[in-house]
C-alpha cells in the first residue's frame, strides 16, 4: 500500500513555514504529499491566477525528494467555466509534470466545495482528464466525503450514480473516496471502524455501484484520519487507524493520511502534530511507524 500524507495549506504557507513543514514530512519518511491547489484562492475576480505559490511548492517538494499529489480546483474563482478549468489544469500539469496522480476537486459531493451537480462535476472532469493524461499521469476523481444525502450534500453513492447519469465514461482512472470512520449524521461522529459505520460501509457500496455499471476501476483513499483529541482520544485514534488501514479494503488502495499538522482552517484537529508543531504522542508514533 502506498501511504502518503496531506497538508492542504502548502500553497498558503510562508517560505519558512513551508520549509519547516516539508522538512518534517520528509524526516518521517513520507514520499508523497497531497495538498490543495485552490483555483479560487489563487485567482482574482478578473479570472487571473497567480501560479507563483504553486511553483514554489513544487520546487520545495522536489528539493526534498517528495512527490506532489496536487488536488486541483477545491473552490471556484469568481469567473469560471469547464473550459477555464481545463486551462488551469493544463498550467498545473506544466508545473508538476509527469507525476503518478492528479486529483480533480475535493469532496465535490459537499456544498462546502460548491462544484454544483454531479453532471457539472463531470463536465469539469472531462475538461481536466486529457490535460492530466497528456503528461503521463493518472486521474483521481475528487475524493468524496463520507456524508449522507442531506439538503445540498449528496452521499457518495448518490454522487457516483449522478456522475454516471451525467455522462461519466472513462474520465477518471481511480475513484477518489475519503473513508472516514464516521456515522451517518451531520456531526462527523467518529466511531470504531470495526463496527462498519457509514463511512466505512460506503467502500463496498461504491464498489457495488461500479459493478452495476461493469466498471472495474480501482479506488484511491485520498484522506483518512481522525480529529484528535477533541473527538477521538489519541489512544483510540491509534488503535482505530491501525485496524482500519489493515482491514477496510483488501485491495489496499493508495492512501493519504489526513493530515500532518492542525491548522485554523481545513485540517483543524486532524493533524498528527498540533498547531504549535508538537507531536501528538502515541498517535504521531503510530502513523510514523506505518511509513
Amino acid at each position: 500500500m502506498t501511504i502518503g500524507i496531506n497538508q492542504s495549506n502548502l500553497c498558503q504557507l510562508s517560505a519558512s513555514n513551508l520549509a519547516t513543514t516539508l522538512d518534517g514530512i520528509a524526516a518521517m519518511g513520507f514520499t508523497t504529499v497531497r495538498f490543495a491547489v485552490d483555483w479560487g484562492y489563487l485567482s482574482n475576480f478578473l479570472g487571473q491566477t497567480n501560479y507563483t505559490p504553486v511553483q514554489n511548492v513544487k520546487n520545495a517538494l522536489t528539493a526534498r525528494g517528495l512527490t506532489p499529489m496536487p488536488c486541483l480546483g477545491i473552490h471556484y474563482p469568481f469567473t469560471h467555466s469547464a473550459a477555464a478549468f481545463g486551462n488551469f489544469v493544463n498550467k498545473c500539469t506544466q508545473i508538476f509534470g509527469s507525476i503518478p496522480y492528479y486529483e480533480v476537486w475535493n469532496e465535490p459531493n459537499l456544498i462546502a466545495f460548491n462544484i454544483g451537480s454531479p453532471a457539472t462535476y463531470v463536465a469539469y472532469l472531462k475538461a481536466a482528464a486529457p490535460k492530466i493524461r497528456a503528461v503521463g499521469a493518472q486521474v483521481i476523481s475528487g475524493g468524496m466525503a463520507a456524508y449522507p444525502t442531506f439538503q445540498s450534500n449528496r452521499s457518495p453513492v448518490d454522487w457516483l450514480n449522478g456522475m454516471y447519469a451525467g455522462g461519466e465514461s472513462g474520465d477518471y482512472d481511480l475513484l477518489g473516496y475519503h473513508p472516514y470512520s464516521i456515522k451517518d449524521d451531520q456531526n462527523a461522529t467518529f466511531v470504531d471502524p470495526r463496527t462498519t459505520p457509514f463511512g466505512i460501509a460506503q467502500i463496498n457500496a461504491l464498489k457495488a455501484v461500479q459493478a452495476s455499471k461493469s466498471d472495474s476501476r480501482p479506488m484511491a483513499f485520498t484522506e483518512v484520519g481522525y480529529i484528535t483529541p477533541a473527538k477521538v482520544s489519541l489512544a483510540d485514534a491509534s488503535d482505530w487507524l491501525t485496524w482500519q488501514l489493515a482491514n477496510e479494503d483488501p485491495t489496499n488502495p493508495p492512501t493519504w493520511f489526513f493530515c500532518y499538522q492542525d491548522t485554523a482552517g481545513d485540517g483543524g484537529g486532524y493533524g498528527i502534530r498540533d498547531s504549535s508543531g508538537a507531536a501528538k504522542g502515541v498517535y504521531f508514533d503510530t502513523v510514523a511507524a506505518m511509513v
